[in-house]
């Protein structure tokens, strides 16, 4: 069976416009994920989409915290951090831990590799004042 992208044979694709090499199409198509793999790119960057939700990812990279917490370091009101907390959860990117009566919210490491890490490594290092 050969490979396909949404229902079309790979190995059939070309450009038909004039250039020097009309199978790069071709190549680009044999190397591009799944649909499912770009939804799940989409929801994460849609997650973290936004300044509050980008404060609490960095908070979390160096202490695990709770809702309380967040709340006066963020200096927003403690339903506020919820919702943001809510959406970072349910993304897969935060883990909740419970830890005595309160629930501490933590970074899974897994989302720490790739275009997540690297964004954070970047924001500790214009903290740092290594960036301008």
């Amino acid at each position: 069976m050969p490979i396909t992208l949404d229902d079309r044979d790979i190995t059939e694709l070309t450009c038909d416009a004039y250039n020097d090499d009309p199978t790069r199409v071709r190549r680009v198509a044999m190397q591009m994920p799944p649909d499912d793999a770009f939804d799940a790119a989409t929801n994460l960057l849609r997650a973290i989409a936004d300044p509050v939700r980008v404060r609490i990812l960095f908070a979390l990279t160096h202490e695990s915290l709770c809702v309380c917490e967040l709340s006066v370091l963020l200096d927003m009101s403690m339903p506020s951090v919820s919702h943001h907390l809510k959406i970072l959860t349910a993304s897969g990117i935060l883990k909740v831990r419970k830890e005595g009566k309160f629930a501490c919210y933590h970074i899974r490491h897994e989302h720490l590799d790739g275009t997540l890490g690297a964004l954070l490594d970047d924001l500790t290092r214009r903290k740092r004042g290594g960036v301008q």
